[in-house]
């Protein structure tokens, strides 16, 4: 892995870093363009924002701009936020279009995470990303993709092997559909013709005007979209099928090559329930 580290002169802490930090964890983030690592160092340490970050990650190198023991303005939680005072921020390049160049800084960042998570005897519950900080959709092309499967990545880093998932989530949503709905469907923890049929039955949508659905299969619908990273607003999993869960179904849907129109069916579903 090769680590290059640029100084940031101290003329520009005052503005850049200006509060010492013992790191308390790792927020995760995007850089939404497309320039490489040196280049958006560079650029953050050369201009006079408020807005500044340690490190970043793009296909083939990590370049460090700031060092662990100074703050960063990166979380968007103010002076004193939690993320802003406390986090080393690391952005991961190429988001803005994402392909293989982003894929390969995705996977160099989760390489520096564990290394850095080794080297201040941090767990995994130590990193975090944007979004848990002010709510902001970032990183938005992780998030895409799935926040579990970049945490995933880290833990395959640090050595560490995955759980075997003993969930039966198309189960769990049978029956749910079954107590919302009574609707005959067969308990069998299988998506089969009777699954899509009603699915597609009794799909969920938000449409402005509109009488918002409020119920478990919402509800459950919500905690799939979370548990795959995918924010449904700031009361998360609240049984209401609303412009914030519709957006997270979208985010999911574009991730996934479905049909973006924010209708929960028997595709969405299917995929959501994996």
């Amino acid at each position: 892995m090769q680590i290059t580290n640029v100084k940031c002169p101290t003329s520009k802490y005052s503005i850049k870093c200006p509060y010492t930090m013992k790191p308390q964890g790792i927020a995760v983030h995007n850089t939404a363009n497309n320039a490489s690592a040196m280049s958006e160092i560079s650029y953050m340490i050369g201009n006079s924002n408020k807005v500044s970050f340690h490190a970043a990650a793009d296909d083939y190198r990590i370049v460090t701009g700031i060092p662990f023991d100074r703050n960063t303005w990166h979380c968007g939680d103010g002076t004193n936020g939690k993320g802003n005072r406390n986090y080393i921020a690391i952005e991961i390049c190429y988001s803005k279009s994402g392909g293989e160049k982003f894929t390969k800084a995705e996977k160099l960042a989760a390489k520096y995470i564990a290394y850095l998570l080794k080297q201040y005897g941090w767990g995994i519950d130590k990193v975090k990303k944007h979004q848990d900080f002010n709510g902001k959709y970032c990183p938005h092309r992780t998030l895409d993709l799935g926040w579990q499967r970049f945490l995933n990545m880290i833990k395959a880093e640090l050595g560490e092997t995955t759980k075997p998932n003993t969930e039966k989530p198309t189960l769990e949503w049978q029956k749910t559909m079954n107590k919302v709905y009574n609707c005959g469907l067969e308990e069998d923890n299988s998506f089969g013709p009777d699954s899509e049929a009603k699915a597609d039955k009794y799909y969920l949508y938000y449409e402005k005007g509109k009488k918002v659905i409020v119920n478990d299969h919402v509800k459950f619908i919500q905690n799939r979209l979370i548990t795959k990273g995918y924010s449904c607003g700031s009361k998360g999993a609240d049984r209401s099928y609303g412009p914030d869960t519709r957006d997270a179904t979208k985010a999911f849907q574009k991730a996934n090559g479905l049909k973006v129109d924010g209708w929960v069916g028997a595709k969405t579903t299917k995929l959501l329930l994996k």
